[in-house]
């Protein structure tokens, strides 16, 4: 395999404190509630709300999920929220918030989740076009689902009504600037902290052989490189140190699959497939350059 190796406060006016504190929150707005994030009555044209907003915490989303619920707090889970909607004809929408601890995790529930067209909606949007629309905005991701399934332009006007309701703004995390672009396939990456969270696509044991917790950002996308399908994983830890050490520990572990590994600094990646040596201590190379 390859290796890579103060000022006093006290005398400010409260006013004046008030505004430092909001210029250092970025200014977002925050709702009081989940229960203010869905649109009110009036403002979805055909549709009235069914019934209350349904809240679920740590404590009661295995309820919602169906004892999956280990996999949303690998994101930062804190709350979500469910509202039904009522339209012609027997129609029903079910529109469901989560909100997490960042938008970083925001952006990875969504990359998790993601399996059908792009939608222009919120910051990124991800459709079964008439039937589901789901985006990511700030630290929230939002799923609309419709039931039968709607004209596709209907379903997305929900979802951009929806959208008008949450906070603005958030960014992708800055490790996926070190993906390298040639051969990238579009929206394979999946951005994540934990192993949980990639196990369906790339197993590394089931007993967290790289040490991930909540303070590592990780990448995992797909590549086609000379005419072999080629997974990168990139995981970004809180030092060298933790870095090497999970490359010792993935070079020891008899993972299926590893063609190339390396760190740099804080940056472990690592390429598998059927790509040669080769071509994956190339890709392994570009994205540990920041290349």
């Amino acid at each position: 395999m390859t290796r890579l190796i103060s000022v006093a406060t006290t005398c400010i006016p409260k006013l004046a404190l008030l505004l430092l504190a909001l210029l250092a929150a970025g200014c977002r707005r925050e709702p009081a509630g989940l229960e203010d994030l869905f649109p009110e009555a009036g403002a979805l044209v055909g549709w009235k709300p069914a019934g209350q907003v349904e809240v679920f915490d740590r404590e009661t989303l295995y309820d919602l999920v169906n004892g999956q619920a280990e996999s949303f707090f690998a994101f930062g889970f804190e709350r979500a929220a469910v509202r039904s909607y009522e339209g012609a004809a027997g129609a029903t929408l079910r529109i469901t918030v989560w909100q997490l601890a960042a938008p970083a995790d925001a952006y990875g529930l969504f990359t998790a989740s993601r399996s059908g067209v792009p939608a222009d909606v919120g910051n990124e949007g991800d459709a079964d076009p008439g039937r589901r629309v789901i985006f990511w905005q700030d630290r929230y991701l939002a799923d609309l689902f419709a039931s039968p399934a709607l004209p596709e332009a209907d379903l997305l006007a929900l979802a951009q009504a929806a959208s008008a309701r949450l906070p603005s703004g958030g960014e992708r995390p800055a490790l996926t600037d070190r993906l390298p672009a040639g051969g990238l396939v579009p929206r394979s990456e999946v951005f994540f902290h934990q192993e949980i969270s990639i196990q369906g696509t790339l197993w590394l044991g089931g007993e967290n052989l790289l040490g991930l917790s909540p303070q590592t950002d990780g990448l995992l996308a797909r590549y086609e490189r000379g005419g072999a399908a080629v997974w990168l994983l990139l995981v970004l830890y809180p030092d060298a140190e933790a870095a090497s050490a999970g490359l010792a520990a993935l070079e020891g572990g008899q993972v299926g699959g590893l063609v190339a590994a390396g760190v740099q600094d804080g940056l472990l990646g690592a390429a598998f497939g059927q790509a040669d040596a080769a071509t994956a201590g190339e890709l392994l190379s570009e994205a540990l350059g920041g290349g």
